[in-house]
C-alpha cells in the first residue's frame, strides 16, 4: 500500500469514527433514559414492598422482645412478693442482729433468691439489697461480683419502678426495683437481677433476614441495649428515633456506612424501641440482576446500530476522501488541483467552494510572492542604514580624548565609562571572569552616580580570591539597574546599595540589596510570573538575569526574590565554581 493509500484509508475511518462517535452517543443516551426510568419505576415498587415487610418483622420482633421482658417482670414479681424476702428484709433494717444471725437471714434470702431467680437459664445473677447495704446474692458465675447498672437513689426515686440498663461496663441486662412493704407501701430495700443480653440479641438475630440485616433496641435516652451488630452495643444511636419513625425514604446508615430503610416499632413497656435497618444493597439484589439484562440488551443494540451506522458513513465519506487528497496536494509543486462535485448536498457545496479558493490562491499566490521579495529589500535596507555598535565605540572614544583634551575630566571619565559598558555589552563571550563583570557594574555605577550624586550609596562586600571565576556576562548589572530605578529613585531619601560575593560549599553566592520602597507580596509574584513568561516581548532586565541562570545551571541557580514595602529588597542567587572559560556559543548557552 502507497503512502497516498494509507493517507486515504486514515482519512476515511476518521470521518467514520466523527459519525459513529454521534450515533453511538445519541443510542446510548436514549438507552440510558430507559434504564433510568426502568430503575425508577422498579425502585418505587420495590420502597412500597420494603416498608411492609419491615412494618411486619419490626412487628413480630417487637412483640417477641415484650414476651421476654414480660418473664423478667414475672420473675421480679415472684421475688417482690416473697414472704421470705419481705420478712427477712424488715428483720435485717429494723433488729440490731449479731454476726450469726444476719448470717441466717442472708441464708434464707439467698435460698429463696436461688429458688425463684437462678432457674431461668438467661440469669447471670439476682440481689436483694437492704436499706442498709446489705447485700443478699446468688450467681451463676461466682467469679463474678454483683454487677450493678444504677444508684441506689435512682431505685428508690423510681419508687417501685423496674429500671432498665446494662450492668457497669459490661453488654449484660440490669434490671433494679424497689422493694416496698406489702403494709407501709415504702421501700424495704431492692432487687437487682442481671441477665445475658444473647437473651434479647438472639430473638434479634432469629429475626433478621437477608432483607433486615440490623436490629437495635433503644432507651429513652438513646443507647443501644441490644443488637445483632455486636461493635455498637452499649453505644449511643446516632440518630433521633421520633424523626426516624416519620421517615420514609431510604437514609444513610451512620453506623454501617450504607443506605438502608428504617422502621421504628411500638415504645415497649420497658420504654425501649426496637429499630429495624434494611440493607437497600441487599433488598435490591434482585432489581440489580434486572438492570443487568437490561443492559446488556441495551449494549446488544448498541453493537447492532454502530455496524449499521458502519455502512452507513462508509457511503458518505467517499467524496469527501476526495476532497482531502485534492486539499493534501494543494500547493505542493505548484500544484492546485480542482475536484469533481457530483452532488447538490453540503460536501458538494464544500467542493464547490474549495474549487474556488484553489483558483483564488492560484492567482494571488504570484502577488504574494512579489510583496514577500519587497520586504525583504525594505528589511535589509534597514539594516543596513543601523548604527554600528562598534562605530558608537569609537565615538565616544574621540569624544573622552576631546573632553579631556579641553580639561573636562568629568565627560572624560564618564565617555570613557559608558564606552567600557557598550564594550561589555558587544562581547561575543558567553561567559567571563568575576572581574570583568565587576569592571562593567563599576562603570554602570559611576555613570549613575553622576546622575545622582550622592543621593546613592554603593557598598562591596566581595570576598577575595574570586576574580578569577568564570560568569555569564552581564549577569549583575541588570540586577543592580532594578534595584535603582524600582527601588532607590522612587525614595524621597538617600537610599544604600549593597553588593555581596562570597564562597560557600563549592558554590559562588550573590546578593544585591537595597533600602529603597520594596514590593509587595502580590508584587513579587507578579514579577515571578514575569520571569517564567516565555513571551520575548515582555522582557525585563531580572526576567533576563533569571532565564538564563536557569539555562546555565538549572533550576540550583534559580533567582530568589525578598521585599517588603517600604523595608528594600534582595535578590539572591548562586552558581558553580568554575575557574576555566566556557567554551559554549552564545547560541547554546544564552
Amino acid at each position: 500500500m502507497t503512502a497516498g493509500t494509507e493517507g486515504k484509508t486514515k482519512n476515511s475511518i476518521s470521518i467514520r469514527k466523527r459519525m459513529m462517535q454521534i450515533f453511538t452517543v445519541l443510542i446510548s443516551l436514549t438507552g440510558l433514559c430507559i434504564t433510568i426510568l426502568f430503575i425508577f419505576v422498579f425502585r418505587n415498587g420495590y420502597s412500597g414492598l420494603s416498608q411492609v415487610y419491615l412494618k411486619d418483622i419490626t412487628r413480630q420482633t417487637t412483640n417477641n422482645l415484650e414476651n421476654n421482658i414480660q418473664k423478667i417482670e414475672d420473675i421480679n414479681l415472684q421475688i417482690l412478693t416473697s414472704q421470705t424476702i419481705q420478712s427477712q428484709l424488715k428483720i435485717v433494717n429494723e433488729e440490731s442482729l449479731d454476726t450469726f444471725e444476719l448470717q441466717q437471714c442472708r441464708q434464707r434470702i439467698e435460698r429463696e433468691l436461688a429458688t425463684d431467680g437462678l432457674y431461668a437459664s438467661y440469669v447471670v445473677s439476682v440481689s436483694v439489697i437492704s436499706l442498709d447495704g446489705i447485700e443478699c446474692s446468688v450467681k451463676k458465675e461466682e467469679t463474678i461480683g454483683t454487677l450493678f447498672g444504677f444508684t441506689e437513689e435512682e431505685i428508690y426515686e423510681a419508687n417501685g419502678t423496674s429500671l432498665w440498663g446494662l450492668a457497669g461496663d459490661t453488654d449484660r441486662i440490669c434490671v433494679a426495683k424497689a422493694i416496698l412493704d406489702f403494709d407501709t407501701m415504702k421501700p424495704i430495700g431492692y432487687i437487682n437481677i442481671v441477665y445475658e443480653n444473647s437473651y434479647f440479641s438472639a430473638i434479634l438475630k432469629d429475626n433478621s433476614t437477608e432483607y433486615s440485616a440490623v436490629s437495635y433496641v433503644v432507651n429513652s435516652q438513646g443507647r443501644i441495649m441490644s443488637t445483632n451488630n455486636t461493635p455498637y452495643q452499649g453505644t449511643k444511636f446516632p440518630m433521633d428515633i421520633q424523626t426516624l419513625r416519620k421517615q420514609e425514604e431510604a437514609v444513610y446508615d451512620m453506623m454501617d456506612s450504607t443506605q438502608a430503610f428504617y422502621y421504628v416499632g411500638d415504645e415497649m413497656p420497658n420504654h425501649w424501641t426496637l429499630v429495624q435497618a434494611v440493607s437497600v444493597k441487599e433488598f435490591y439484589g434482585n432489581l440489580m440482576r434486572q438492570i443487568i439484562t437490561a443492559a446488556m440488551v441495551v449494549v446488544i443494540m448498541l453493537a447492532v446500530s454502530v455496524i449499521f451506522v458502519w455502512i452507513a458513513t462508509s457511503r458518505i465519506a467517499k467524496p469527501t476522501r476526495e476532497l482531502l487528497e485534492s486539499m493534501k496536494t494543494l500547493g505542493t509543486e505548484n500544484r492546485y488541483p480542482r475536484v469533481k462535485v457530483v452532488t447538490q448536498d453540503e460536501i458538494g457545496m464544500i467542493g464547490t467552494e474549495y474549487n474556488k479558493m484553489a483558483e483564488n490562491i492560484e492567482t494571488l499566490i504570484e502577488k504574494v510572492y512579489k510583496m514577500e521579495l519587497a520586504q525583504k529589500q525594505a528589511e535589509l535596507e534597514f539594516l543596513q542604514m543601523q548604527i554600528n555598535p562598534h562605530f558608537l565605540y569609537n565615538a565616544l572614544d574621540t569624544i573622552s580624548w576631546k573632553a579631556l583634551g579641553e580639561g573636562n575630566t568629568d565627560v572624560s571619565e564618564m565617555s570613557i565609562a559608558l564606552a567600557e559598558l557598550l564594550r561589555a555589552t558587544i562581547k561575543k563571550e558567553s561567559f567571563i571572569p568575576l572581574k570583568e563583570e565587576m569592571d562593567t557594574v563599576r562603570d554602570y555605577l559611576y555613570i549613575q552616580e553622576q546622575r545622582f550624586g550622592d543621593k546613592i550609596s554603593v557598598e562591596y562586600q566581595i570576598e577575595k580570591d574570586v576574580d578569577e571565576y568564570q560568569v555569564p556576562n552581564f549577569i549583575l548589572q541588570p540586577l543592580i539597574e532594578n534595584a535603582i530605578i524600582h527601588g532607590l529613585e522612587p525614595k524621597l531619601e538617600k537610599g544604600k546599595l549593597l553588593i555581596r560575593i562570597r564562597k560557600e560549599k563549592g558554590r559562588l553566592h550573590f546578593l544585591v540589596a537595597d533600602d529603597g520602597v520594596g514590593m509587595s507580596t502580590e508584587e513579587i509574584k507578579i514579577l515571578y510570573e514575569q520571569c517564567e513568561e516565555n513571551d520575548a516581548g515582555k522582557s525585563i532586565g531580572i526576567k533576563n538575569v533569571y532565564r538564563r541562570l536557569i539555562l546555565c545551571y538549572g533550576e540550583e541557580s534559580r533567582l530568589y526574590i525578598k521585599s517588603e514595602k517600604n523595608s528594600g529588597t534582595e535578590i539572591q542567587f548562586s552558581i558553580p565554581l568554575k575557574k576555566e572559560r566556557n567554551r559554549k556559543t552564545d547560541t547554546e548557552v544564552l
